[in-house]
């Protein structure tokens, strides 16, 4: 008897391994699933197109660079669209991933200039930045070895909290990489030589006081990294001539041959 016990134990033990599997599989796919809203629902702007497309609808003869923007909490606004437009002036394919794409809640008011309303974003965030970058890599259209990043706001702060490798340069903007209230909100997390391009305002009156800082100060030991910073108080920065010239520069000579 003792053995037919030990068969049926270890059945029982295999079938409930299987089914955790295959409920955790159905999780994680589920999860990608979620996170592809994201990129399906991306504006792309094409160089030499009169208007934006999806993803899908890319049809160019050869690859060229690309620049994903990852918007700010209130979504893809004037101040997203704009730089979609200069990047594909200055040669490079823009992809704007649409959070509010798959979720209903925003992380703040830009009424009252409050922000942790919905603080899950944060993780979201991050999760569609890998996303995009994985799928920008596979694509035809897509220079995979110039792929750059640039966040504002909301944006900012997943675009300085990745630790993926490979993009060509980092654009932080409308953050200042600073948290004293929290360690993993608090420096820029891209591997050190990834080049690195901050513009800030003097005054942000997005900032708290335990965000109030400076992204050159997380710095440390990068090579590659440097900061704009405008006189006077604001957030949004494409109106600001010089934040479109230093970006343009950027893109420039951290291209890869």
């Amino acid at each position: 008897m003792k053995p037919l016990k030990s068969l049926y134990l270890v059945i029982i033990l295999l079938l409930i391994t299987l089914l955790t599997s295959s409920t955790l599989t159905y999780a994680d796919d589920d999860k990608d699933s979620d996170v592809k809203k994201s990129w399906d629902s991306a504006r792309v702007y094409v160089p030499g197109s009169r208007s934006e497309t999806t993803p899908e609808k890319v049809k160019i003869e050869t690859s060229l660079p690309v620049v994903i923007y990852i918007h700010g909490c209130s979504g893809l606004t004037s101040e997203s669209f704009s730089w979609g437009e200069y990047f594909k002036d200055l040669g490079f394919i823009a992809v704007l991933p649409d959070s509010m794409a798959r979720r209903s809640a925003s992380n703040c008011d830009p009424r009252t200039k409050q922000s942790g309303t919905f603080p899950e974003a944060h993780a979201m965030r991050l999760e569609e930045i890998r996303y995009a970058f994985d799928q920008v890599k596979k694509s035809p259209w897509a220079d995979a070895k110039n792929v750059y990043l640039m966040g504002h706001s909301e944006g900012g702060v997943a675009a300085a909290r990745t630790k993926l490798e490979g993009f060509s340069g980092i654009i932080i903007s409308g953050w200042r990489c600073t948290n004293t209230k929290n360690p993993g909100f608090d420096g820029i997390f891209a591997p050190l030589d990834t080049p690195i391009l901050t513009l800030e305002w003097n005054r942000d009156d997005w900032t708290k006081d335990s965000t109030k800082g400076s992204c050159a100060d997380k710095f440390g030991e990068r090579k590659k990294a440097r900061q704009v910073l405008f006189p006077g108080s604001g957030h949004n920065v494409f109106e600001q001539s010089k934040a479109r010239k230093e970006v343009a520069q950027f893109l420039k000579e951290n291209l890869r041959k």
